[in-house]
């Protein structure tokens, strides 16, 4: 335990100078057996027991006894091998902008100790600024990205504490930024049926179908196949699984690895059993033509080839799809300030289930989200026509008449 003790002493020959030392060894080195003995030095003793207590603190907390100067871009480093194999590509990619933006504000030779909470919020205050081509297009980061930082942060310089180069995460007590909510467009059953007849191939009307008859997201549709498996025509049902990479079909994972079975409703199932009459043969995927397919193969065989499979995204399916979907939807006669996208298909099975009262554990569970908190939003989110239905409920409820036919009290003081 004598080993273990911080000490403080007096050395005379350093009166002059800095005379009070600080005294403390590391941790035994498992190949030596041994400690590395350090020290420090102080002008006045209050420094010094200041110091002591210090350290005593860090390593009450678990912080190694051992000095570890570590810089940021030394942690970035050591963070993204330690996570390399645990998030996917996306997540990784959104870790590394998170690590470039650090390094920006910050020098990447910065001890990781010197980055105070008031630093911290420093550089989440001037995030919107620290992308160059953004800042000339006036454009600003949105404030969920901007939350994407902070989160990414925090996660970052937790590992940081965790791992005994800190003993406490400068990003912890920042406050999370609320995202400002803009404005989506709800498709009503008559503007998507509109949409459906605007659409002129049967790849692309069965592709929409699914998203706003089964709720699936634009990466899920995309990596469906025709395996068997991801369509079960025979109980009119989506199962939709994680997949691993085949030397010929490249992998998929979903959203949190939640694995579901989503109903069909029969109209979606109808032209998906269309589409599969007019499949090409070869051609594994439901929704990519044969030239997106062999596209598809050249991307996924060379990033395997070269023993970078793992860069595989979701994004290398497809192209120019929102582009045509805004053509679609500007035939079909929709005109709006609202936000247009295809993921606002799904948004709006959504809301047509919450409005035709499926619960909201069961709207969670088919549309594959992991908190509840989520689908509140569909449900606070209603339609026209149950604003219409809930006028003419609280007008069956007072008769108009009645009302005025009631004569009015003046009350005079």
């Amino acid at each position: 335990m004598k080993a273990l003790r911080i000490s403080i002493s007096k050395d005379k020959r350093r009166l002059g100078t800095k005379p009070y030392l600080v005294r403390w060894t590391g941790e035994i080195d498992p190949r030596t057996g041994t400690r590395k003995k350090y020290s420090k030095s102080f002008a006045k003793r209050k420094e010094a027991e200041h110091f002591a207590q210090q350290k005593r603190k860090e390593f009450s907390a678990g912080m190694s006894r051992d000095e570890k100067i570590i810089t940021l871009e030394e942690l970035c480093d050591k963070f993204v091998k330690a996570r390399w194999g645990s998030y996917t590509k996306d997540t990784m990619d959104h870790y590394l902008n998170t690590a470039r933006r650090l390094k920006s504000f910050f020098s990447p030779t910065l001890p990781i100790k010197h980055i105070t909470q008031e630093y911290a919020e420093q550089f989440i205050s001037q995030v919107d600024y620290l992308n160059p081509h953004m800042k000339k297009s006036g454009r600003q980061l949105s404030d969920s990205c901007r939350s994407v930082v902070l989160r990414n942060s925090k996660t970052i310089f937790g590992s940081a504490v965790k791992w005994g180069y800190l003993s406490i995460n400068p990003f912890a007590d920042i406050a999370q930024i609320k995202a400002k909510t803009l404005p989506w467009h709800y498709y009503s059953p008559e503007e998507f049926q509109n949409i459906l007849l605007k659409t002129p191939t049967l790849r692309m009307k069965a592709y929409m179908a699914v998203q706003y008859g089964c709720g699936l997201r634009a990466g899920e549709c995309l990596n469906l196949l025709w395996d068997g498996l991801n369509i079960d025509f025979a109980k009119n049902r989506i199962n939709l699984h994680n997949r691993p990479g085949t030397e010929h079909i490249p992998p998929f994972s979903l959203k949190d690895y939640e694995e579901r079975s989503v109903p069909m409703p029969d109209w979606a199932s109808n032209l998906l059993a269309q589409l599969q009459e007019q499949s090409t043969p070869g051609c594994p995927f439901v929704f990519l033509t044969p030239e997106r397919w062999e596209l598809v193969q050249k991307k996924w065989q060379h990033l395997r080839n070269s023993g970078r499979g793992r860069e595989w995204s979701n994004h290398k399916l497809h192209n120019n799809q929102l582009r045509e979907f805004k053509r679609y939807c500007k035939n079909a006669g929709i005109h709006t300030h609202e936000r247009i996208t295809q993921h606002c298909l799904r948004k709006s099975w959504a809301c047509n289930l919450a409005n035709s009262g499926v619960p909201i554990n069961t709207l969670a569970k088919m549309g594959g989200w992991s908190s509840i908190k989520t689908c509140e939003v569909y449900y606070l989110k209603c339609s026209d026509a149950n604003e219409q239905k809930a006028v003419e409920a609280l007008n069956r409820m007072v008769q108009l008449e009645l009302v005025l036919s009631v004569p009015l009290r003046i009350v005079q003081d």
